[in-house]
C-alpha cells in the first residue's frame, strides 16, 4: 500500500499523500503547510494514517507523531526527524536521510521557507 502512495507523490507531482480509513489524500505545494493547517482543521485524518512526502524535518515529524500517523515515507528525511519518528514507534522509511545543514537546503529548493 505504500509504494501506492509513493506513486501518486510522484504522479501528481504532490509533497504529501496520506491513507487514512482506506481513502488516499494528495496535496501539492508546501508540505509543512498542508501538514500545520491539517493538524488544526482535520487533525483526525493523521490517526493511524500512513504518509508519504517529499521532505520531513523535525518540525513535520513532531506533527505526525502528535497526530498519531504508523508509518512514513519520505524522499528527503533529516536525521533528527528520523530519530523522532522511530524512537516514538512510527515505521520509518525514506529514500536519503541527510543532516540537518543538508536537509535545510533541500527543503529551501523544494520551496519551503525557513520560519
Amino acid at each position: 500500500m505504500m509504494q501506492e502512495l509513493i506513486d501518486t507523490l510522484n504522479d501528481k507531482q504532490a509533497s504529501l499523500v496520506i491513507l487514512h480509513e482506506g481513502k488516499i489524500h494528495s496535496f501539492g505545494g508546501h508540505g509543512v503547510r498542508h501538514l500545520y493547517n491539517l493538524m488544526n482543521e482535520k487533525p483526525e485524518l493523521f490517526l493511524e494514517a500512513k504518509l508519504a512526502v517529499k521532505a520531513v524535518g523535525r518540525s513535520a515529524a513532531k506533527m505526525m507523531v502528535e497526530g498519531g500517523i504508523t508509518e512514513v515515507w519520505a524522499e528527503y528525511i533529516s536525521q533528527q526527524a528520523y530519530d523522532l519518528l522511530h524512537d516514538a514507534g512510527v515505521v520509518v522509511k525514506y529514500d536519503h536521510k541527510v543532516d540537518h545543514a543538508t536537509f535545510l537546503d533541500i527543503w529551501r529548493k523544494l520551496g519551503e521557507e525557513a520560519a
